[in-house]
């Protein structure tokens, strides 16, 4: 069943592309996370016998690669937040607007 490796050669590939150039250290944005592609159903009973460990490995990567994306986007969601703070900080250090 290529199916199972062909998908984890693509979802390297595209891990690949958008890790940072040069170790250099960015915010993650949710732009940044790939949501990963659920397991095929197999309807087929002598098929998920007959492939029942390399279905259930396809099934477990999906599972591991679906808490990656969510910690992801954890990670956007803490990003913006404190991007959020220092604006409120800075608008904060503005000062009040002198009446009249």
């Amino acid at each position: 069943m290529p199916l199972p490796r062909y998908r984890r050669a693509c979802l390297v590939a595209a891990a690949l592309f958008v890790m940072p150039v040069c170790g250099v250290a960015q915010g993650a944005t949710a732009l940044d996370c790939l949501p990963p592609v659920p397991p095929a159903p197999v309807n087929d009973a002598a098929m998920r016998a007959e492939y029942r460990k390399e279905i259930g490995q396809e099934f477990s990567a999906y599972f591991d690669e679906a808490q990656a994306y969510l910690r992801c986007l954890d990670a956007a969601r803490a990003e913006v937040s404190e991007e959020i703070n220092r604006a409120i900080h800075d608008y904060q250090a503005l000062g009040a607007e002198p009446d009249g």
